[in-house]
């Protein structure tokens, strides 16, 4: 027993422990490391990666609306779920914060900020707020809103907003550009703020309805320009017939969907990749039916497909957008049908050129979109070339220069092929339809919404505003973009690597120990 006892107090002070010791300890350091670096990612999702210098500054983009609604003696009240220290420290809140007092200082006293605490139910000046949050719990068509110590709240007479962070868990993400990992890509806090203070200061709050069940993907930077369009934004299941807000609706009766859709003023189709249904059968009304009601009531559309999606797979929708003019400039060899994609080399921003600064149409409703871009450039990737007859008329165009390819090589080199492209559709009513139609992903994409030196937000706030006829839109916001470097920090990816990296190091030791352990026993 002594014999043991003295040759393991010889190990605890020997080299070969002391040597051992220390790459233990720094393993579990880096495993720790990783673990807090994981737990946080993932159940945050939501970061501010610094940038050198971030710009709050103001445009005169809001100037004229507030101007008009100052002189009609309107004003707008910001109320901040948390007391005005604790949004300073916050990590996502100070950005906001910041932007408001901005926002405050170049309009006055026609903007008024409140700080409340949700817990005591009192603002700063010790008044009783409980009653007032009450209200502010369901939206102004009665749906249930969460309110958060992270929400914000616009209000201007009788209309009011709660923007609640569902996004994430860190709070305040309606003022962020997230990509599809829900990671921050930019600030657009000018935007946001502005936007809903338009919004509250306004009456005319049509509804936008996103369809949904047919593998949809709505970007969230497309959601926030409907907001800034002034739209009450909600998802629409034409096969099960339920509505999807804050809330879902039971399912509805057929008439009970018309009505809702009678009232709407937009219907969007975000990048389907299953087909909308069809029936021949009688008395049954399928999802191109009520598509079809809709139009002949006189409703919108704005439509982007993916290129890359089979026109046979989704026959139906494409029939129906047949109506309007619009069908694929699709190429057959032998058996197969094959989609086409641009490839313009004049326009083209990378060396393959599929990534292309679009041309636009020479229509008077073109010219009227490209005048509101002021200079701003269409930037495209991966979009396919259209067919256009009757009513319909190109928007967006590729270069003279440009062709079509497809299974690896050129299938046709006439240039300027319509890429976007607006129609008419009317009823035998005389009611008018209008649709907007983009073979690409991309337009709307998180990138190209906020893609320094491009215009494809203010080009969708455009459409908006001359097609759908939504007016004071918030062309040329800046953002706060941050480097694409930086967005790579506290992700898994970048963990794991660093984690490779840190273990080099007890790595290294553990051969250095096993070198001088041999060495030793071998004297």
């Amino acid at each position: 027993m002594n014999k043991f006892k003295q040759k393991f107090t010889s190990f605890l002070r020997g080299r070969n422990f002391a040597s051992g010791a220390i790459v233990a300890i720094i393993i579990a350091a880096v495993v720790f490391v990783n673990i807090i670096c994981y737990t946080l990612t993932d159940a945050l999702g939501l970061y501010i990666y610094p940038v050198e210098q971030p710009d709050f500054s103001i445009s005169e983009t809001f100037d004229k609306p507030f101007g008009e609604a100052e002189e009609r003696g309107e004003s707008v009240s910001v109320t901040f779920c948390m007391e005005e220290s604790d949004l300073k420290a916050h990590s996502t809140g100070a950005y906001v914060y910041e932007t408001a007092k901005r926002f405050v200082q170049r309009y006055g006293d026609f903007i008024s900020l409140r700080f409340v605490n949700l817990i005591t139910m009192y603002d700063a000046d010790g008044n009783d707020v409980s009653a007032e949050l009450d209200i502010y719990k369901k939206d102004m068509r009665g749906n249930e809103v969460p309110i958060k110590k992270t929400s914000v709240i616009f209000r201007s007479g009788e209309n009011y907003k709660v923007l609640t962070d569902t996004a994430t868990g860190v709070g305040f993400a309606d003022f962020y550009t997230l990509n599809s990992a829900g990671y921050v890509t930019s600030y657009r806090g000018e935007e946001t703020f502005g936007s809903n203070a338009s919004w509250v200061l306004s009456d005319d709050h049509g509804s936008a309805y996103f369809t949904v069940g047919h593998g949809e993907s709505a970007n969230l930077s497309l959601q926030s320009a409907l907001v800034a369009a002034g739209y009450y934004v909600e998802s629409i299941d034409l096969r099960s017939r339920r509505i999807y807000g804050t809330t879902t609706s039971d399912k509805l009766t057929v008439s009970e969907i018309m009505d809702k859709l009678s009232a709407a003023e937009l219907v969007l189709i975000s990048n389907p990749t299953n087909d909308f249904g069809r029936s021949e059968s009688a008395g049954f009304t399928s999802e191109i039916d009520l598509l079809e009601y809709y139009r002949d009531e006189g409703g919108s559309f704005f439509v982007t497909v993916d290129p890359y999606v089979s026109e046979v797979k989704m026959a139906n929708l494409f029939g129906f957008l047949g109506e309007y003019g619009i069908s694929m400039f699709n190429y057959v060899d032998g058996e197969r049908t094959l989609r086409q994609t641009i490839r313009d080399m004049d326009n083209g921003t990378q060396t393959d050129g599929f990534t292309l600064i679009a041309d636009f149409g020479t229509d008077a409703v073109s010219s009227e979109i490209k005048g509101k871009l002021d200079g701003g450039n269409v930037i495209l990737r991966d979009v396919a070339p259209l067919k256009l007859s009757g009513a319909a008329k190109p928007l967006l165009t590729s270069s003279p220069s440009s062709e079509c390819f497809a299974d690896g090589r050129v299938t046709d080199s006439e240039g300027s092929y319509a890429i976007a492209a607006y129609s008419e559709h009317t009823s035998d009513s005389g009611d008018k339809s209008t649709l907007f139609f983009i073979p690409s992903v991309f337009l709307t994409a998180t990138d190209a919404m906020v893609t320094k030196g491009y215009a494809n937000k203010d080009f969708v706030y455009a459409l908006f505003d001359v097609l759908y006829e939504r007016g004071d839109m918030p062309y040329g916001t800046s953002s706060i973009v941050y480097d694409s470097y930086m967005l790579e920090n506290l992700t898994m990816g970048t963990a794991r690597i660093y984690t490779a990296i840190i273990m080099a190091v007890p790595a290294v030791l553990a051969i250095v120990c096993a070198v001088v352990f041999i060495r030793r026993k071998n004297r």
